[in-house]
């Protein structure tokens, strides 16, 4: 019996394309989320995904308590201006805004178990190239020191 391994081979190659592009946005996540943080902040809920300019996405952000949440909004240079819009479940505009290859980090007032959607969409391309850069979006927490004493908490 013989066996032909190029069936196989362009079956596999896709899956394997996608993972190393997956890794490679979570590095650059991880990167650029992790070095704008300020003291005593923590990630919370991390997400990212390839985008191509000229496209549009979406993401939903659970919020479990009211508060203050830090979100941060983190794009690859080759996506261009991206603009942000950002909105609560109940219909609310908390933020909009435009960044180039940048990390925008934005405090919103948001309330318990209201979550946010985030749109994101990146310009259109200026030739037939149509570069695809990662988009990265976060929330943080600060997290107090139990061993501070000082501060009475």
């Amino acid at each position: 019996m013989k066996f032909n391994l190029i069936p196989l081979i362009a079956l596999i190659a896709p899956m394997l394309l996608a993972s190393d592009a997956s890794a490679q946005c979570r590095k650059f996540s991880k990167k650029r989320v992790v070095t704008s943080l300020q003291g005593g902040q923590t990630i919370d809920q991390i997400t990212a995904g390839h985008l191509g300019r000229g496209e549009s996405a979406a993401a939903l952000i659970e919020v479990e308590t009211t508060g203050v949440v830090d979100l941060i909004i983190s794009t690859h240079p080759d996506l261009g201006e991206v603009a942000f819009h950002v909105v609560d479940t109940k219909g609310a505009k908390l933020a909009s805004g435009h960044l180039e290859g940048s990390v925008e980090n934005l405090p919103l007032d948001v309330e318990a178990d209201v979550d946010l959607i985030v749109h994101i969409s990146s310009e259109m391309p200026s030739s037939p190239y149509v570069p695809i850069g990662c988009v990265s979006l976060a929330t943080t927490q600060i997290i107090p020191n139990e061993m501070d004493i000082l501060s009475g908490q």
